[in-house]
């Protein structure tokens, strides 16, 4: 019986043992947590006002920012010692250097590209002028040909005028009104001929030429010697140095 109320009071003493720390709570721990709240509410505070001036941060002056952006005396003099310049100097030549050697390696590919390929560029280039020249001499003379198998057409048309205007008399005023409009037709087309290089060919006081004066008759004549062009029958025409049509003449006898 006495061994049991041992075994009782032992176990009774080990949960009391076991409940103890971890669920009770003495009077003076919650007295001293309540002493603590006030000075722990002010600390607090404290924090919040010293996070707030941090955040809203104090901006150093624009004097000490200026200084702090600068670069301190010893740094430039470091920046202009003559040591690092010649080692800048340095620099730059061993650039200039590597640089020169590349244009000499590209002027030495340059030369040999030259000496094989400069002699077949160069016949191209003379048979691309050739072939130029040719082109143009062939454009000009179809051009030639073209303004002198007109010009033959026209003169036909000026011989026209010259006889209708040697024939017509006029007298009335409108007459004369026509035979102006005819006249001014007919210095259009001579102006024409001008900028076509279309030229009269010389007779009447020349001496006869048997490649642009074609003789109709020979006559006796005190005015001109023998052999001279005394008399143009029709004109003769030439476009540039071509002639077009020989002049008929009367030659003196």
């Amino acid at each position: 019986m006495l061994t049991r109320q041992l075994l009782l009071m032992t176990s009774f003493a080990s949960i009391d043992a076991f409940l103890t720390p971890p669920f009770q709570v003495s009077k003076a721990s919650i007295n001293t947590s309540r002493q603590l709240e006030p000075q722990q509410s002010r600390l607090t505070s404290l924090y919040a006002d010293a996070d707030a001036n941090a955040e809203e941060g104090e901006q150093p002056p624009a004097s000490e920012a200026t200084d702090a952006a600068l670069p301190s005396e010893d740094m430039s003099d470091i920046l202009n010692s003559p040591a690092f310049l010649q080692r800048k100097v340095d620099v730059l030549k061993s650039d200039i250097s590597a640089i020169q050697t590349e244009i000499d390696e590209a002027n030495t590919l340059y030369l040999a590209a030259k000496e094989e390929w400069g002699p077949k560029f160069d016949k191209i280039n003379d048979e691309s002028r050739l072939m130029q020249e040719r082109f143009a001499r062939e454009g000009s003379q179809e051009a030639r040909v073209a303004n002198i198998d007109v010009v033959s057409k026209m003169v036909n048309l000026i011989d026209t005028y010259d006889r209708a205007f040697q024939s017509i008399d006029a007298s009335t005023d409108e007459e004369i009104e026509i035979v102006n409009a005819y006249k001014a037709t007919y210095d259009l087309i001579l102006n024409s001929f001008q900028e076509l290089n279309v030229t009269k060919v010389e007779t009447v006081g020349a001496e006869f030429d048997y490649e642009n004066h074609q003789a109709i008759m020979s006559m006796p004549s005190d005015e001109f010697e023998e052999g001279m062009v005394c008399q143009e029958m029709a004109p003769g025409w030439r476009c540039g140095e071509d002639l077009i049509r020989p002049a008929m003449v009367v030659v003196a006898a």
